[in-house]
């Protein structure tokens, strides 16, 4: 296992400390005072310093973050779980560190205009962001008219934003960029900010502009932009619990960090929605060379702003800060619902005009969704060849596929669709409040998940050659829907993972293996299509209607490891392997069906199934 970066390590690739808090002097008092823990504890307990070793180090930026480097991502996951279980003084500090004191964030309009304040709070802040006044923003180049730093009045420093080490791939039609050898970890160009000066070729930016209080961006860079799993991960759900916690209100404008001149992703847009009443624009975009009468939904104005009295800049580390990847999602929902509501009927026209469908709205169904692939993913891979047989089988299951009665399950049928998620952001919301299982393969499509009601099911599958055991894949879907920061988890996770090489079919990519293609083998089994075998999806869906949203019948199944199976029904994963839950408690399955009636010894949890069988309603 490689070792963590050090804060030495990090102070010296350019990174500093947070200010302290009253909360971190508190914690330095305790330690002071002989309650200490190790060094290595304590330094590890410092939330914003980024010492969690997930990547950004000057050696992790070299190796990349696809599995490149030896890093071991699931004994941190391990040792989160035994922090998060641990009690003591352990627990007191971490507590101490994390919880975040009263948003000092009020609503405030300008006497002048009379527009609602952007306003962030600097002392929520968890990831040493830069602060610029008064600048104006020019192709993609930050203009600079404070006096405190500019040349002809001050020595001071101009505040400067690092982006060079952030990573991206190559973004195409076909998915994400790691499919080509130099296509992946792509650095971003260095953000460049100066003095503004006598030869400025803009008037707008001539003399002295006029700085708007009313407008205030937010550059946000983090890794990946181009992944829709890895922009969740690494920064979306850091936004939401910064938000949360009373760093920045909804009157800013968000700007992602993308390369200069590209579009930012659909996915980003609707997210990022969720946290700002105005619209969530590129670097180029606010910069670009329009005229001050364009219109800009970006800005309080209601016109093309390019100079603004406060801009902010934050590189967003992948650290432990937030982790609520299931809070995240439902952040977007209570965001959304007035909007998906409205347009519930022509959503179910929409689904029937495509998969000659409409969802039940019988609870006594238990209603999975697959996720379909567009022509251009599905000509790249990961496509379930037979879904529309399995579509049929389980809409067709006879008395013996489905739950017996003894069961008392509060399901007596399934129904089966698919799905073609990602055109429509807001109609996948829709789909997903309406069902209690998402089936897919391995991908970002999975994150859709994260909208269902309490206790909903993620059912992921793997191409031969890239199960949990031999590659990262263990690292995206399953670790959010098991974070030990939403214990007990809201959504349970389920796999499949193909060991029959029969029944994967390669991908374009593997296929056809041209000198330009990524040579990573994990790449290519990853992007393999596959068949789903009815007796591991039977196995599924009576796994999941036995679990009833039931948390404590799911972890009885995880326990015994038949939560997580091959396409022949074997347990996918050796006891003492699953990160996110105790050793001690993990054993061999030897009979599933004893494992069901263990199971079934627990109660259901009535009320989540009585709030999922509830319509959402204002």
């Amino acid at each position: 296992m490689r070792a963590r970066p050090t804060a030495v390590g990090r102070w010296r690739a350019g990174y500093c400390a947070p200010p302290l808090t009253p909360r971190h002097l508190a914690a330095l008092v305790l330690l002071t005072a002989g309650l200490a823990l190790p060094l290595t504890a304590s330094l590890s307990l410092w939330p914003g310093l980024d010492l969690w070793g997930h990547g950004d180090s000057a050696a992790d930026a070299q190796a990349g973050f696809r599995g490149a480097h030896g890093y071991d991502w699931e004994a941190e996951a391990r040792e989160e779980a035994e922090a998060a279980d641990s009690g003591g003084l352990f627990h007191m500090l971490r507590r101490l560190l994390q919880e975040e004191g009263p948003s000092k964030l009020t609503e405030e309009k300008d006497p002048a205009t009379g527009c609602p304040l952007p306003k962030v709070d600097m002392e929520k802040d968890h990831y040493s962001c830069v602060v610029w006044k008064k600048v104006c923003v020019d192709q993609n180049v930050i203009v600079s008219y404070d006096p405190d730093t500019h040349p002809k009045h001050s020595m001071g420093t101009l505040p400067y934003l690092n982006i060079s080490e952030i990573m991206y791939n190559l973004p195409s039609k076909f998915g994400i960029g790691d499919r080509y050898r130099k296509g992946s970890a792509l650095r971003f160009p260095a953000l460049y900010v100066r003095p503004s000066n006598d030869m400025e070729e803009e008037a707008e930016l001539q003399g002295d502009p006029t700085f708007s209080v009313c407008t205030m961006p937010m550059l946000l860079y983090a890794h990946y932009p181009f992944n829709a799993a890895e922009t969740y991960r690494y920064i979306f759900e850091k936004l939401v619990t910064l938000q949360l916690a009373g760093f920045f209100n909804k009157h800013l404008t968000l700007v992602p960090g993308v390369p200069p001149g590209t579009r930012v992703p659909s996915y980003t847009k609707f997210w990022y929605g969720s946290l700002t009443d105005k619209a969530v624009v590129s670097l180029s975009e606010l910069s670009a060379r329009k005229p001050t009468t364009a219109p800009s939904n970006a800005t309080w104005e209601g016109r093309h702003v390019r100079c603004f009295e406060t801009m902010l800049g934050c590189r967003v580390r992948y650290d432990r800060y937030g982790l609520k990847f299931y809070r995240a999602a439902q952040y977007v929902v209570d965001h959304y619902k007035p909007q998906y509501l409205s347009q519930s009927a022509a959503f179910e026209q929409r689904l029937f005009a495509a998969r000659g469908v409409s969802i039940p709205e019988d609870p006594s169904v238990l209603k999975l969704v697959f996720i379909s692939r567009n022509d251009d993913q599905s000509a790249v891979g990961r496509t379930i060849l037979n879904e529309q047989e399995l579509v049929a089988a389980c809409n067709a299951a006879p008395a013996a596929d489905l739950p017996p009665p003894a069961w008392g399950s509060p399901y007596k049928k399934f129904f089966c669709f698919a799905h073609t998620f990602g055109e429509s952001q807001l109609m996948d919301v829709w789909v997903m409040r309406r069902v209690d299982a998402i089936l897919g393969m391995h991908g970002a499509g999975l994150t859709n998940g994260l909208y269902m009601k309490p206790g909903g099911a993620i059912i992921e599958v793997r191409p031969f050659g890239f199960s949990g055991r031999e590659s990262w894949a263990n690292r995206y879907a399953r670790f959010k829907a098991s974070t030990p920061a939403e214990a007990p988890w809201p959504i349970h996770w389920y796999g499949i993972d193909t060991f029959n090489a029969s029944l994967s079919e390669p991908g374009m990519f593997e296929k056809e293996d041209k000198p330009h293609f990524s040579k990573f083998r994990v790449i290519k089994a990853r992007d393999r299509h596959v068949r789903i075998t009815w007796p591991s999806m039977r196995h599924q869906l009576l796994t999941v209607a036995l679990s009833a949203r039931t948390h404590a019948r799911y972890m009885s199944l995880r326990y015994g490891g038949s939560y997580y199976i091959t396409d022949t029904l074997e347990q996918a994963e050796w006891p003492g392997n699953d990160p996110h839950v105790k050793k001690d408690l993990q054993r061999n399955f030897t009979s599933i069906q004893a494992e069901w009636d263990m199971a079934l010894k627990i109660p259901v949890d009535q009320a989540a199934l009585d709030f999922a069988a509830t319509p959402d309603k204002l």
